[in-house]
């Protein structure tokens, strides 16, 4: 704690001006801690926006990729009814071949 001077009934110049130098450490400290609270506040703001953000977007990839892998799956049902109808058998004669590399 600083021990502040005793006012005297005639204030000098050189006591008016301590008196503004306190004044204004104590305003500086003030809005110091203001600043500091604001950009605490604004990074946590943000970070909680993109939390927010990138749950709500993970529901719609995860719809992407379920539709994505029901249409695959229809489509292989597909040429498996196509390879089928057709007599030519191409699905099973591509399982027993080996991989070209």
């Amino acid at each position: 704690m600083v021990k502040k001077n005793p006012i005297r009934q005639n204030l000098t110049n050189y006591d008016v001006a301590q008196l503004i130098k306190a004044e204004m450490r104590a305003m500086e400290e003030r809005l110091f801690r203001k600043m500091l609270i604001i950009a605490l506040a604004s990074v946590l703001s943000m970070a909680l926006f993109i939390v927010v953000y990138v749950n709500s977007s993970a529901n719609v990839v995860r719809d992407y990729a379920a539709e994505a892998m029901r249409k695959a799956f229809h489509a292989e049902q597909a040429v498996q009814i196509i390879d089928e109808a057709a007599g030519t058998h191409f699905l099973d004669k591509s399982k027993d071949e080996e991989p070209l590399e």
